[in-house]
């Protein structure tokens, strides 16, 4: 049984991404008899939609967790809602920016909601003391995208897994990084330099706590 997690590559300029950076230091490990996979993804409104389709298909998965950056989150985002719509802020790494709530799943629904248990996920990281809370909102971005896209996906494949986002905030880094940088360039939208952040650690912590809950809902389902 596979688990199948995925992060986002850097974007807005920025040269790390926390959703990329915790991938390594959970590759590998097993959860309750579920091995971990994991992948970085593209921040690309034309590549995306097609590459995790094709890993649903390949690993048939147990569960799937995606990770991305909430850009000025003070805790972690447990998502319940992906809408059909794209209206970027900020424009992918290829330079795409749909604006106007584009759908683009032309075929599908208008929303859909995440089969995990967010409750729960919520409960877990908490439990790792770690602030988290349910968000009914994925945004318009491509962290919306890839949960919309990855829950049509197991749907297509017949998969009954639980699946959802995670919504992380800046590292500590990051910031560092912008205020050293001055990035007031709209690379890094929106930005006095007073910008929450939450070290590596702690979000690992709450990665893990989410997986652990996963995958006993994964176990629970059958």
């Amino acid at each position: 049984m596979i688990g199948l997690v995925t992060g986002s590559l850097p974007f807005a300029g920025l040269p790390t991404n926390p959703a990329q950076t915790v991938l390594g230091h959970i590759e590998g490990m097993t959860i309750e008899g579920i091995d971990i996979v994991t992948q970085a993804t593209p921040v690309s409104y034309a590549q995306l939609p097609g590459l995790l389709t094709d890993l649903v298909l390949k690993y048939r998965p147990a569960f799937v967790l995606a990770l991305g950056l909430a850009l000025g989150a003070p805790v972690v985002r447990v998502e319940k809602v992906a809408i059909n719509a794209a209206d970027f802020g900020v424009a992918d790494n290829e330079g795409a920016k749909p604006e106007g709530g584009v759908r683009f799943a032309q075929n599908d629904a208008a929303a859909r909601l995440a089969t995990w248990d967010a409750e729960a996920v919520v409960a877990a990281i908490l439990e790792a003391d770690v602030p988290a809370r349910v968000s009914y909102h994925a945004g318009t971005h491509l962290c919306n995208l890839t949960l919309f896209t990855y829950l049509a996906a197991l749907a297509g494949a017949g998969l009954d897994a639980p699946c959802g986002f995670l919504h992380l905030p800046y590292l500590p880094d990051q910031i560092v990084w912008m205020m050293r940088h001055r990035a007031g360039t709209g690379e890094a939208p929106g930005l006095s330099f007073d910008q929450p952040s939450m070290a590596l650690e702690t979000q690992v912590n709450a990665v893990k706590a989410a997986l652990g809950a996963l995958a006993r809902q994964a176990r629970a389902r059958p």
